[in-house]
């Protein structure tokens, strides 16, 4: 009704499995969220997800690109932020770009704004792409879905017709 009458442009949505999406649209929505923000990041890369998101048309945000630093030490990431030249955070980020996500990088520190905007110089090669998209792991999916239950759990009446199975990939 709100886009109807002018009052916003697109609507979005936060952390949808395909699931939340299917139940959003079996209760009526008229209009399909624009934009799905999820934790995306080479540490935790839903290709399942994504995948099914993208073919109705919805773009992916994603947040935690950078994992709040946790991934600026692992040798994948150095290694080839050293061939490129460039930082973890850098590499992080275009990963992102490269494949056609909104990344918005969280930093309260101007030099960090500015290093984590300088990744238009470069490009990520096949074998730079295909050995970041190997680092999740089967461990990383688990715990996003274990930690995508409990929240289902606590934010939802425990009622019949609890989504207990999402895509997880």
């Amino acid at each position: 009704k709100a886009q109807a009458a002018g009052q916003v442009r697109s609507l979005g949505v936060s952390n949808y499995a395909v699931q939340d999406l299917d139940e959003l649209m079996a209760s009526g929505a008229t209009v399909t969220p624009s934009i799905n923000q999820i934790e995306i990041n080479p540490f935790l890369y839903r290709k399942e997800t994504i995948a099914a998101f993208e073919s109705r048309g919805v773009k992916m945000q994603s947040y935690r690109t950078l994992r709040d630093g946790k991934a600026f030490s692992d040798p994948a990431i150095l290694a080839t932020a050293q061939k490129h030249g460039k930082t973890a955070a850098q590499v992080l980020g275009r990963w992102c770009v490269q494949h056609g996500f909104i990344a918005i990088p969280k930093s309260v520190k101007a030099e960090r704004m500015e290093e984590n905007l300088d990744l238009f110089d470069f490009e990520l090669d096949a074998d730079d792409m295909s050995q970041l998209d190997a680092l999740t792991t089967p461990e990383a999916i688990s715990t996003f879905v274990g930690l995508y239950r409990k929240c289902v759990i606590r934010d939802t009446p425990l009622t019949d017709g609890i989504k207990m199975e999402i895509t997880e990939g």
